[in-house]
């Protein structure tokens, strides 16, 4: 055995979990995110059904920021979750 095809054989398992766990943080991240944005046009889709007074009353009260607050927050949490179960993958 040569030093090379050990030192492959070695590395190779890492690289391929490496791969695979940024493979499926990619993907959740990514659902999550077309969720969350989704679910923000309904929000504003629903919202412009409203009287234009009481949109502006809303907009004033900072509704709109609101939404926007809370779907980066989801978006925020799903990522540090990705973050730490990657970190629990590799480090055992």
């Amino acid at each position: 055995m040569t030093w090379a095809a050990w030192l492959l054989g070695l590395v190779q398992p890492l690289i391929v979990n490496a791969l695979l766990a940024l493979g499926v943080g990619v993907l959740t991240v990514g659902g999550i995110d077309l969720a969350v944005n989704q679910a923000l046009s309904w929000l504003q889709a629903s919202v412009g059904g409203i009287p234009a007074d009481l949109a502006n009353l809303l907009a004033m009260g900072g509704i709109f920021q609101g939404f926007g607050y809370i779907g980066g927050a989801i978006s925020a949490r799903v990522a540090m979750a990705g973050a730490s179960s990657m970190k629990k993958f590799f480090i055992k």
